[in-house]
């Protein structure tokens, strides 16, 4: 069984119909963050519950559906802000902030025979921490409420940079972004995890960004944010 492992596509509809019309998979895994920046979340959400078998809330989610405050990176801060006021919560309605609201932060799911544990962030802070490759330590593989120490799997979101790593016998993935890569390769990224080899591919891919700069045009006036936007999408 081929299953799509993909993350924080931020409303970027065309990057995500991309990758699900050239990718053939069984079942997905989506690891947070279907809204804020860019210029279709109500499409976005559509198109990726209709696809997933899992999904965990990212902090842009949360932010969206309870109206708090994401606590992303300061550099970004004020435009996450921005996008969500001016685009996401303008074209979202209540079955997608129903839909939102009913979103766990952490799953541990069986993918065929093997376990693993589903967070955006950082099993220790589940929608808002780091798990940067150089960064990983034991308490952030800690839940908030365990004490453990046995090794297991995690499949991770957040940071936008794609990574599989062993880190004291722990298997940590993070597929990338697929709509916002930040990890200095412009192609949006995600995982293929095949069950019977229990192996993983980590791929990128390219589409067609023009219509994305154009939908932006179109839904932000403030011309100080739409820079902003077209350098954070590389546009």
């Amino acid at each position: 069984m081929r299953i799509l492992l993909f993350s924080d596509v931020h409303a970027n509809i065309y990057a995500l119909k991309t990758l699900l019309g050239l990718e053939r998979f069984d079942e997905a895994v989506f690891l947070g963050d279907m809204v804020d920046y860019g210029s279709s979340p109500a499409e976005t959400i559509d198109e990726v519950r209709s696809v997933s078998r899992y999904i965990v809330s990212g902090n842009h989610d949360y932010a969206a559906a309870f109206n708090k405050d994401c606590l992303c990176s300061q550099e970004n801060h004020e435009l996450s802000v921005y996008t969500r006021e001016n685009i996401t919560l303008k074209d979202i309605g209540k079955g997608e902030i129903d839909f939102l609201r009913s979103l766990p932060t952490s799953l541990d799911v069986k993918l065929d025979v093997i376990d693993f544990h589903l967070v955006h962030g950082a099993p220790s802070d589940s929608l808002y921490g780091y798990l940067y490759p150089w960064k990983i330590s034991n308490d952030l593989l800690k839940g908030p409420m365990s004490f453990t120490q046995e090794p297991g799997n995690y499949l991770v979101g957040h940071t936008h940079y794609q990574f599989l790593l062993n880190y004291g016998g722990n298997l940590i993935v993070n597929p990338g972004s697929s709509g916002q890569p930040r990890d200095g390769n412009p192609k949006p990224a995600y995982a293929i995890y095949d069950t019977g080899s229990q192996a993983f591919e980590m791929k990128r891919f390219s589409y067609d960004r023009t219509k994305l700069k154009s939908d932006l045009a179109k839904r932000v006036k403030d011309k100080i944010q739409l820079e902003k936007l077209y350098r954070l999408f590389m546009l």
